[in-house]
């Protein structure tokens, strides 16, 4: 998964705010019909394999984040949550009352260490400056 997810089409998935809602994970990595049992799959992984490398965590349970806003879930916890509230059939807004993510602040410190601003342009960005995306990451995670 890791090699496919840092495939140069999905390099906008690392952006900053790419991650913020399910449906900008799968806009990310291609998707535009949000409703698949293949975008769940594939969008499932995606966020299982960012949370394998350290780099997201959620900020907000959407429509059960009273109930969980206490807890410490462990990840496996997290992504059994998200499998039982993720339909088949689940849309744009559907996805505003699910778990929303973020990135951790480890790697938004590093993006801002490697010079990365506001109106920086991603893709150049992590061109010029960062180039292999994984590989820097692997270096720059606590």
């Amino acid at each position: 998964m890791n090699a496919q997810l840092f495939a140069e089409k999905n390099r906008e998935l690392f952006m900053p705010d790419g991650v913020e809602y399910i449906y900008n994970i799968l806009n990310n990595i291609g998707y535009s019909d949000y409703t698949s049992a293949e975008a769940k799959t594939e969008g499932m992984e995606v966020i299982k394999a960012l949370f394998e490398l350290d780099l997201i965590e959620v900020f907000s349970y959407g429509n059960y984040h009273l109930k969980f806003s206490n807890e410490r879930l462990s990840v496996d916890e997290v992504l059994a949550h998200l499998d039982k509230v993720w339909f088949i059939g689940a849309d744009f807004s559907d996805f505003v009352s699910m778990p929303m993510f973020k990135f951790k602040d480890w790697y938004l410190r590093a993006l801002k260490e490697a010079g990365l601003t506001d109106t920086t342009e991603w893709n150049n960005f992590v061109r010029e400056e960062i180039g292999d995306l994984q590989k820097w990451i692997g270096e720059n995670r606590p």
